[in-house]
């Protein structure tokens, strides 16, 4: 690194003295070294002691069902075919309203599959009743 040794005219310089820049980057690392250790304190934490809780005998019921989405544009619900209508009024039947139950559909696609035919399958199955819709995929075995 190159240093300028005087002579010129006596001027303002553009260069940036370094030393001072140094001085205070290496005083402020020393005092984070020190500093940082006094902080890592341990904190005491009160926690409110622990009830116990009477489960229910038996869980809620989770209806769960798969719509299948052919390329052809046929519907599946769990393996038997159906049109739209026999979908709408099976999962109506199935997702009747049940307090406790999660009322979920699932629904698998072939990658030929129309994309409006799945999303009118969606929506028969969200109008049905079912409040959680998800997509199943399956993996490829090489």
């Amino acid at each position: 690194m190159g240093m300028a040794v005087g002579g010129g005219k006596g001027g303002v310089r553009a260069d940036i003295n370094m030393t001072p820049l140094i001085d205070i980057v290496l005083v402020l690392l020393i005092i984070f070294m020190v500093l940082t250790p006094m902080m890592l304190k341990e904190l005491n934490a009160n926690t409110p002691k622990s009830e116990e809780v009477k489960l229910p005998d038996q869980p809620p019921s989770t209806d769960i069902y798969m719509v299948e989405t052919k390329a052809d544009g046929k519907l599946l619900l769990n393996g038997t075919p159906l049109g739209d209508n026999e979908l709408f009024d099976k999962l109506k039947e199935g997702l009747a309203p049940k307090p406790d139950s999660k009322r979920i559909v699932f629904f698998k696609t072939d990658d030929d599959a129309g994309y409006g035919r799945v999303v009118r399958a969606m929506d028969l199955a969200r109008g049905a009743g079912a409040k959680t819709l998800g997509v199943a995929s399956a993996t490829k075995k090489d």
